[in-house]
């Protein structure tokens, strides 16, 4: 197993709302989003508990930066204008962003993660590869032992994708979220990568999945039977 290369994408779980949950722990179960101003600091009550502002108090033309899975279930999604997501989830908890608690629990996570695999590519604030091809366990275990250390690190979850590529891994974190753990070889690629959706391509937006679309391709494997000169014609070098 040490000879094949292997390569890891973590990525934390619903992350700057978990941070959130790690401080508000009486919010776990509920539709949370962050996106609030300073005035949406939770107060101190006199019997020690918290008051928490609510989705419908939002007034501004800001975005949710992030979203429980609670909140997610009722359509509301990072990225989405905050006012929008208020006539979706009124009665949400809104909270204020708090980069200095995502950055403290960034470095705790990533810092786990090279307590596994010293050989680590950070590619954003709650994602990292790591190149696990000369550990010897077997992948689901390798997978297993990053889970856990970045958990003990934090007390959060996150999902793991192992896969011979850095893009196959990235598709492959994405399948069993949230907390979930997907490895794959090549020979797995036919059955549990060329189904998937086009757009779940890094890269593919809304614009190139809808030309997809219009050119008669809805999944991956419906690009990888492209020979490069249609990708080109269609889509340029870049």
């Amino acid at each position: 197993m040490a000879n094949e290369r292997r390569i890891a994408h973590i990525d934390m779980d619903a992350f700057f709302a978990s941070c959130e949950l790690s401080q508000y722990p009486e919010l776990r179960g509920q539709p949370m989003v962050v996106a609030g101003r300073r005035a949406h600091t939770p107060r101190r009550k006199p019997d020690g508990t918290w008051e928490f502002s609510r989705l419908k108090e939002y007034v501004g033309r800001g975005v949710l930066t992030t979203a429980t899975y609670e909140a997610r279930a009722l359509g509301v999604h990072s990225g989405m204008p905050a006012m929008k997501a208020a006539r979706l989830a009124p009665d949400a908890v809104l909270l204020p962003v708090n980069f200095e608690l995502y950055r403290k629990f960034s470095r705790l996570f990533k810092d786990a993660v090279r307590s596994v695999s010293p050989i680590v590519e950070d590619i954003g604030i709650d994602e990292v590869y790591a190149d696990v091809s000369a550990l010897d366990q077997d992948s689901t275990e390798i997978a297993c032992r990053l889970r856990a250390a970045v958990f003990d690190a934090t007390g959060l979850s996150c999902s793991v994708g192992l896969a011979p590529n850095k893009l196959l891994a990235k598709l492959c974190s994405d399948i069993q979220k949230p907390n979930g753990i997907t490895t794959i070889t090549m020979d797995d690629v036919p059955t549990k990568i060329w189904p998937m959706p086009a757009h779940r391509i890094n890269g593919i937006g809304p614009k190139a999945n809808a030309k997809l679309a219009s050119l008669g391709i809805t999944t991956i494997g419906e690009i990888a039977k492209q020979d490069e000169t249609w990708l080109v014609e269609n889509f340029g070098r870049r």
